[in-house]
């Protein structure tokens, strides 16, 4: 099927991107089967082939494609379970834990470098929060979210960002994204957690979709590990 690249002002590999994720959401394309080719997507969108390896690289990162050597790329088949994009409020409420919020700041910034290719504006709000179990700060989140989205700064955001989000008709459902590595607390960072700089924690960047395969949010966590019998975390 012969596709046209009709947004000029959205990167194009961008418009290939959601064309993919558009059959998927309408069940065109079912988990198992089986991508056209790179050549072949180059050629039905009149694309370089670079253009078309970014889309699908970035579709194979965040779990819906996946790529058999030899074989081609194929739908990846995710369970409900995977997919189900859980708030730490739900999760503290699954662990009966009480979970607090202090919100450190909401403004505009520049789109972070690890989130460029998902914003199509210069610009996102970002809302900082301290996140803290049965009192003890836990986790330092960074949420970027689209410009439009300005009834963040018009809210309460000490509770669950979710349920905000569900008041303007947004549904945060389908991780996306989801790239952990190893941090060491900076000293601002460990006078936040009241421990002592140097400390290792999970340096977590995801994304959350929604039913329509649209971003929601993107996220940065700082996520304290050293204390596994107050709280279990969950990627």
């Amino acid at each position: 099927m012969v596709q046209k690249i009709i947004d000029n002002n959205k990167p194009l590999y961008l418009q290939i991107r959601e064309a993919i994720l558009q059959q998927i959401d309408q069940k065109e394309l079912k988990p198992g089967d089986k991508l056209l080719s790179e050549a072949q997507f180059q050629k039905s969108f009149n694309v370089s082939r670079i253009t078309v390896r970014k889309a699908i690289d970035e579709l194979v990162e965040e779990g819906y494609l996946t790529r058999l050597q030899g074989k081609g790329t194929f739908v990846k088949k995710r369970s409900e379970a995977q997919q189900k994009s859980l708030s730490l409020t739900q999760v503290c409420l699954e662990q009966g834990k009480k979970l607090t919020s202090e919100v450190r700041s909401i403004q505009e910034v520049p789109v972070p470098a690890e989130f460029e290719r998902l914003f199509s504006s210069e610009k996102v709000i970002a809302v900082e929060r301290l996140r803290k179990i049965d009192g003890v700060p836990i986790m330092l989140e960074k949420n970027y979210f689209p410009l439009e989205d300005t009834f963040l700064f018009e809210n309460d955001l000490s509770g669950s960002l979710y349920q905000v989000l569900d008041a303007f008709d947004i549904d945060p459902k389908y991780k996306g994204m989801n790239q952990v590595s190893i941090s060491l607390l900076t000293d601002q960072q460990a006078k936040l957690f009241n421990v002592q700089s140097g400390l290792s924690v999970i340096h977590h960047l995801g994304t959350v979709y929604n039913s329509k395969n649209q971003l929601v949010l993107a996220s940065e966590e700082l996520v304290r590990v050293d204390l596994p019998d107050l709280f279990k975390y969950y990627l």
